[in-house]
């Protein structure tokens, strides 16, 4: 096998360029991102009210407005839902108990005379840290909510304008290159709307179902916040591994520092495995797996990649953008084998 140096400095290239374009232009490539995305999810809507005879600025306004209502009274509660969670600190959690818990358990374990945990210092550490908390989380919170707010009109721009031209764009796509491969870039432009399609409408509900899995739990076991604990919980099992961790530990940590008998934190991780091993098993491979046909390893890249690019929106955009990808790579004949370690079935070779 022959390797040019020459291709292969001109792709590093392209690569490094490509890359610093998106880190830098993320103003811009985000909103646009996830306008792209949302045409796929609104598609369908849009199509069938022209057919009921709306014409195309009402079809395309009507959808948006309608899920942007509903997304503007979803956060809302959301934000006062975790401002509630950072007031509460103050006066919920029950430090001293907490404090001492951990001071026995260390104690506990190491030997005499080695090391000793004091109760009263790990008491107001914990004091300092949850009080030093509480008006950053709540800042944290407005600042991503203006983040939110700023791209999410923007992007509904991006989506509308997109919507509202679709047939123009497509018209240009399809007649890129000779006209014989007309047909060709047409089906493949519609893989490419069907797999959108699929994945935010099939992660809408894997959204919904966890979310009201996690509530029933949680609530069973009289968490406070039960609702937003769930939402987080649910909305963060998107990002493999790592959301699923993190969105299964603050409920849990809750529990623990609030309430004096930690057989609920017990219950609350029983709960979350119980789910976990639900979704990853049966609700993630059955509802998005179809539409992703991604395997953990290029799904971990996409998040890492995504993360380095766009931070915690590329984490969210990469997943999907990462398996439309792979439906183009696929139509490239040298990029064919790329396609295939992407995918879900990867041939072992003896």
């Amino acid at each position: 096998m022959k390797l040019s140096l020459s291709k292969t400095a001109y792709a590093l290239i392209i690569i490094v360029l490509g890359v610093l374009i998106l880190k830098q232009g993320g103003f811009l490539f985000i909103p646009l991102a996830f306008a792209f995305i949302g045409v796929s999810f609104y598609l369908k809507p849009v199509q069938w009210l022209e057919s009921k005879g709306f014409n195309s600025f009402w079809s395309i306004f009507t959808p948006l407005v309608t899920g942007s209502i509903i997304i503007f009274f979803a956060g809302y509660f959301m934000v006062s839902q975790i401002v509630g969670v950072a007031k509460s600190m103050d006066s919920d959690v029950n430090i001293d108990n907490a404090s001492g818990k951990i001071a026995e358990f260390f104690n506990d374990k190491v030997p005499d005379g080695m090391m000793s945990v004091d109760k009263e210092e790990v008491s107001e550490s914990m004091k300092n840290m949850l009080g030093n908390l509480g008006m950053p989380l709540i800042g944290g919170t407005f600042k991503a909510t203006g983040w939110v707010v700023s791209n999410g009109i923007l992007a509904l721009v991006f989506t509308f304008l997109i919507l509202l031209y679709r047939k123009g764009i497509a018209d240009i796509i399809t007649h890129l290159g000779s006209k014989a491969n007309a047909k060709e870039h047409t089906e493949l432009l519609l893989r490419l709307t069907k797999t959108g399609q699929q994945y935010m409408s099939g992660l809408g509900l894997l959204i919904v179902i966890l979310t009201t899995l996690y509530t029933i739990a949680f609530y069973a076991f009289g968490l406070k916040y039960s609702l937003v604990f769930a939402f987080v919980a649910a909305t963060l099992a998107i990002i493999p591994y790592i959301g699923t961790t993190l969105g299964a530990s603050l409920p849990v940590i809750y529990a623990y520092i609030t309430y004096d008998n930690h057989y609920i934190a017990l219950g609350l991780i029983g709960c979350i495995v119980l789910i976990q091993s639900l979704e990853g098993n049966f609700l993630t491979p059955k509802i998005v797996g179809g539409s992703m046909k991604l395997n953990p390893l290029a799904s971990l890249m996409a998040l890492v990649i995504g993360n380095y690019i766009w931070g915690l929106a590329g984490m969210i955009l990469f997943l999907p953008l990462a398996a439309m990808a792979r439906i183009v790579i696929k139509e490239i004949e040298p990029l064919k084998p790329l396609a295939e370690l992407s995918g879900e079935k990867i041939t072992n070779t003896d």
